[in-house]
């Protein structure tokens, strides 16, 4: 009888996970959000999704989105040579501003659409003269421990907390804007947040990220034929001393994140580039980390991460794929990145150590970084000079400042 029931017991648990669905599935949240972030993708646009957990499953989506001036064709000027040239810029603009405004509606018809299946939603809009505002707070459904909606408002302002689904959309008009064919009339920002549960695990019950299962899922993908890989090592102790950036000022350093207090005498980084020269391959790979990491969330319960599964590699600029969120450790660190040159060479960046993760804006050509002097890959700098990696690099910067020196 005591085996019966051991049987049924075991055979109710495995279906009530079975009920639950994969880790990915459980994570989904609301398919018309889903159908949104296709949209905006299709159109060129950038939706960042992000899956985390510490505790509570959580996703986050976040898009951008602009509404341009209405399309004015360049007046003729008689010249044909110029007509043709700015018929050319004319077809140019014209496709932008139908891209943009099309994220713009798709952004905005979905929270209209969501709205009728809202536990509560607030919705302002203001139209006049060519001037717009736009304000979308809505929250779906509620948690199985009843009523904990909560409400902010303050003027045209609302926020929600308290329920599974919460979406914010806030578009503003730009000041001063004068009509210019090639500056959005205004930009708007998009949130959708997702928690499916209302209690989460404690920290005592949170499971200590496994480094050595997960890499030794990743390397035999990481190790086929068409991918090189190189390493660059960064030190950093209290002998050194980081100079104080301002807000119009830019780092000589694509990431310094520093510790938890208290903080560490000294720091050490390890960066292990793989580095491809093939679009079908970069993509190959990418599409297998995303898949091997999926299946390593389902079968690692517990563990604290954010996962953002990139459709894309990051254009001069790093782009999160993976971090280990254990802030119980906080001294060590384990992220994976992406970036790419043009289209042209395609790098997933493992970035692992201790103490403060410190990734200067040279990693490109880097072999190593101790308290500010460098010694440079002599290989990869055949390919490019210090300023080249710096601005292959540096994302969306204008200006780039030293403070460290080649001691080779």
């Amino acid at each position: 009888m005591k085996k019966i029931a051991f049987t049924l017991c075991a055979t109710f648990i495995a279906l009530s996970t079975m009920a639950q669905g994969t880790l990915q599935e459980r994570m989904q949240g609301n398919p018309k959000i889903d159908s949104l972030v296709s949209v905006v993708q299709a159109l060129g646009g950038s939706a960042q999704v992000s899956y985390d957990y510490h505790g509570r499953l959580h996703k986050t989506v976040h898009i951008t989105c602009r509404l341009m001036n209405d399309f004015q064709p360049t007046p003729p000027t008689g010249d044909p040579k110029k007509d043709a040239q700015n018929l050319k810029i004319d077809s140019i603009r014209k496709e932008q501003n139908e891209r943009t405004n099309g994220i713009y509606n798709a952004v905005r018809n979905t929270c209209k659409s969501i709205t009728d299946d809202a536990t509560e939603s607030y919705t302002w809009e203001y139209h006049r003269g060519g001037v717009d505002s736009v304000r979308y707070t809505i929250a779906l459904g509620e948690y199985e421990s009843g009523d904990t909606l909560k409400t902010w408002q303050r003027q045209r302002e609302v926020l929600y907390d308290g329920a599974p689904e919460i979406i914010t959309f806030r578009y503003d008009p730009m000041a001063g804007n004068n009509e210019n064919p090639w500056i959005p009339k205004g930009l708007g920002f998009f949130s959708y947040e997702y928690t499916p549960d209302s209690v989460g695990r404690q920290m005592k019950e949170l499971v200590p990220f496994n480094k050595a299962a997960y890499t030794s899922l990743l390397q035999p993908i990481l190790k086929q034929q068409g991918i090189a890989t190189r390493q660059f090592n960064v030190y950093c102790d209290t002998t050194y001393t980081f100079k104080e950036v301002k807000w119009n000022d830019n780092d000589d350093f694509v990431i310094h994140q520093k510790t938890l207090t208290p903080l560490q005498p000294k720091s050490e980084t390890k960066g292990t580039v793989y580095t491809m020269h093939s679009r079908a391959l970069a993509d190959s790979v990418l599409s297998q980390l995303i898949q091997t990491t999926w299946a390593f969330l389902e079968d690692n319960p517990g563990i604290c991460f954010r996962f953002m599964p990139h459709t894309t590699y990051g254009l001069r600029t790093m782009s999160e794929l993976f971090e280990n969120l254990d802030y119980r450790r906080a001294l060590g660190f384990y992220h994976i990145y992406l970036h790419c040159i043009d289209d042209q060479e395609f790098n997933i960046v493992v970035v692992e150590g201790t103490g403060d993760m410190i990734v200067p804006m040279e990693w490109l050509i880097l072999k190593s970084w101790k308290n500010g002097k460098v010694v440079y890959d002599k290989k990869r700098m055949k390919a490019l000079t210090p300023k080249q990696a710096r601005n292959s690099t540096s994302g969306h910067r204008f200006t780039q400042t030293r403070q460290y020196e080649p001691i080779d």
